[in-house]
């Protein structure tokens, strides 16, 4: 889109109104994901189950936000954004109120499951809405905002969620993503345009299918997608153990494990701020170098922690917030990188990263929980182990000319 039209987008809405529409929608689905952290070792207690079972709570949530990635592109290339947009987030009010609704954790987690999938449309249709209405630049620089609520939501979520534990109860907090959901359904319904009218029966499954058999033979784009898929499991794998050896083993309050994830997100968005004002100067490739060499050395302190043992959540929270710093440096230059492989195949590359990053967030939950034994070693291990492999898969990457750089013949 030209800059002369730039200001009304679509069928007469504003830019500034449709990044607010987007940025509340991806932000529900985004909270809903960890806001129940702080209830995971209640909510084991409520339904007389294993910490390890009531970690499935985020589990089947990563695993149902992994596969939608992979159908919600195909879908709305058929039949377009905003009916597709519009069936997710029913889809994620049916979810969320079976969530708040659950009288014993196989309920639960069939909620969680329907609330992941309905979740994650927002999450994958705003990105291609965005590229529907404007340039390619034009789209990456408002594509920032809409970012931000993926910083914001995890930053308030572990918050929210606490304080609910402690006032009324999980179950309060969840009603509440319902009511909200109502409000951005109907928001939704009513003022977003659509903006994909190039569609047929060519649209769909079976032109993507073929992408991803593409990509996955492309060496390259392998590498880096396990390069932003590891880095991605670091921050799972701990945010699916910590609540347990924080108020369990600490006894540390709900609301202030809430308080202490904030960090997390505070080191991802910093670390965000320095790519987008130093990524451009020294090249996704050093970026990258950077931020799995710092993952590394977090990582690493976090060990040590585990290992000296000290019982304090600084312990914890400030190795972690070192990796969460490396990865705000490592994920927008990673998966420009594996876009920018195929640029051909764009679309199918950032659904399939982002299929392969949940996967592999969703194993490191169930590495940590299948590995507890009371203490925070086995979850120090995982998150090593991760960011360990990131380091290496960029070391593989390297070995591979830059397809940006190479000289056309």
């Amino acid at each position: 889109m030209t800059d002369t039209v730039a200001e009304t987008v679509a069928d007469g809405i504003k830019r500034g109104q449709l990044l607010a529409i987007l940025i509340v929608a991806t932000g529900l689905g985004v909270m809903s994901m960890n806001m129940v952290l702080p209830s995971l070792p209640s909510m084991a207690r409520e339904f007389d189950a294993s910490y390890n079972a009531a970690q499935y709570v985020l589990t089947v949530f990563l695993i149902a936000l992994s596969f939608a990635q992979l159908i919600y592109g195909g879908v709305s290339d058929r039949f377009g954004r905003r009916p597709v947009i519009i069936a997710g987030l029913v889809i994620f009010l049916v979810g969320s109120l079976m969530s708040a609704l659950a009288w014993n954790l196989e309920m639960l987690l069939v909620g969680r499951f329907i609330q992941g999938a309905g979740g994650c449309a927002a999450l994958v249709l705003g990105r291609a809405i965005l590229r529907d209405l404007f340039t390619r630049d034009q789209a990456a620089s408002l594509l920032g905002y809409v970012t931000m609520s993926m910083v914001l939501a995890p930053m308030l979520g572990p918050a929210l969620g606490g304080l609910f534990e402690e006032t009324l109860g999980w179950r309060a907090g969840i009603l509440l993503l319902v009511v909200v959901g109502v409000g951005v359904t109907v928001l939704v319904a009513l003022r977003l345009p659509e903006t994909h009218y190039n569609r047929g029966e060519s649209s769909g499954f079976g032109p993507l299918i073929r992408s991803f058999w593409i990509l996955a033979h492309n060496r390259l784009f392998l590498c880096f997608a396990a390069v932003m898929s590891f880095t991605s499991a670091t921050f799972f794998g701990f945010i699916g153990g910590a609540p347990y050896i924080v108020i369990e083993l600490m006894h540390r309050s709900p609301g202030e494990f809430g308080l202490w994830a904030m960090m997390l997100a505070a080191g991802y968005m910093l670390g965000n701020f320095v790519t987008g004002r130093y990524a451009q100067r020294v090249g996704t490739r050093r970026m990258i170098s950077f931020g799995v060499i710092l993952g590394v050395i977090g990582a690493t302190a976090l060990i040590v922690m585990a290992l000296a043992g000290p019982n304090i959540p600084i312990a914890l929270f400030g190795p972690m917030m070192l990796v969460t710093f490396s990865n705000g440096l490592v994920m927008a230059s990673a998966v420009s990188s594996s876009v920018s492989v195929r640029p051909d195949l764009a679309g199918a590359a950032a659904g399939l990263g982002g299929f392969l990053q949940m996967g592999a967030a969703t194993v490191a939950t169930i590495l940590v929980g299948a590995t507890h034994n009371g203490t925070a070693i086995p979850l120090a291990i995982v998150i090593g182990a991760c960011a360990s492999a990131a380091l290496l898969a960029f070391l593989a990457a390297m070995r591979f000319p830059d397809p940006i750089e190479e000289p056309s013949h």
